[in-house]
């Protein structure tokens, strides 16, 4: 049975990249402990006083066994009854072949939990907070683009939101968690391609606390797009459960303020045997081109502010821009 937050808060938990894999083998990733990590946080859970659980993309493998993990999915995430949504990440949106399903078959398994067959984006309200769901994805392609269908229905949903607090959740990053190192081929791979004038609309918005995604398995809190000590708003990048920092994230809200905290698997060992096989994955290498000075693994898991962040916030004013023109 879920916990009743306390007054006047609204705990949302942010799960992205679980790649939850029945059959899954050892990589970088820690596919073959995917399905016992999974079931861990979801334990968790029902301890913490959540009112909505967001999964954010490449929440199945889908690399051989496709039909299987969504079944595997779709179990463990049972005891969460209704309280949850999901996004597409880009292992949903494979090209469809013998071994994978496709984004079609994966949305009408959790059609009314956000997504649907025919419905990509959605809107949906938890307590005093708006999360908007967009689809990064480009089928078959690792990269991200927000076609301009999905901006126009981002615009609609931001300019008649009421609540006080807006999430949007996505599955690719809007912001290198690189910089202000620079590298070409992360760059195609991670980022939406159009991240610009995404980055723009939000920042548009004062409601819009926060847009949460995945996809690059590190771990980032950023505030882009403010000026000064205000504006912009929060990028926050969370980590996989299922590889080094093995990381997911609960997001409170009140009036004044956002607690951003790591929310992490209780499994002994579960860190070290991570840390091991993510070093021998194509990232590390990659990793190396930037010149960075942190040690991989540092840069993964990010400082404590990447982690656990409290964020002050101001009420946010009733004039809306008026930024739906540009948009049609």
């Amino acid at each position: 049975m879920w916990n009743t937050s306390h007054r006047g808060e609204t705990v949302i938990a942010h799960i992205t990249d679980a790649h939850v894999a029945p059959h899954g083998r050892c990589t970088a990733v820690l596919k073959h402990r995917s399905v016992e990590i999974f079931a861990d946080l979801v334990d968790q859970l029902h301890e913490a006083a959540v009112q909505a659980v967001l999964f954010g993309g490449d929440n199945i493998d889908n690399r051989g066994h496709g039909e299987e993990d969504l079944e595997a999915f779709l179990q463990l995430t049972q005891p969460l009854g209704h309280r949850w949504v999901a996004q597409f990440g880009n292992h949903e949106a494979a090209t469809r072949r013998p071994g994978r399903i496709d984004k079609y078959t994966f949305a009408k398994a959790i059609d009314g939990r956000g997504i649907g067959p025919h419905q990509h984006d959605f809107s949906t309200v938890f307590g005093d907070v708006r999360v908007v769901g967009i689809d990064t994805t480009l089928v078959g392609s690792p990269g991200g683009f927000v076609s301009p269908e999905t901006m126009r229905f981002l615009a609609r949903e931001l300019a008649s939101a009421e609540e006080q607090h807006v999430v949007v959740l996505g599955h690719h990053p809007l912001y290198p968690a690189w910089a202000p190192y620079a590298l070409d081929s992360w760059d195609r791979e991670y980022l939406v391609a159009n991240r610009h004038v995404v980055c723009s609309l939000l920042a548009s918005f004062p409601r819009v606390r926060a847009y949460l995604c995945g996809h690059h398995h590190a771990s980032r809190i950023q505030r882009v797009w403010g000026r000064g000590q205000s504006g912009g708003f929060y990028h926050v990048q969370t980590a996989s459960p299922a590889a080094f920092p093995h990381s997911a994230r609960l997001l409170t809200f009140t009036d004044t303020e956002l607690r951003i905290q790591a929310l992490r698997p209780k499994i002994d060992g579960l860190l070290e045997e991570g840390a091991k096989w993510v070093q021998t994955g194509r990232k590390s290498g990659r990793y190396e081109q930037l010149g960075a000075s942190p040690p991989f693994l540092d840069y993964l898991a990010g400082a404590e502010e990447d982690n656990n962040l409290v964020v002050q916030l101001t009420p946010a004013p009733d004039r809306k821009p008026e930024v739906l023109e540009e948009l049609r």
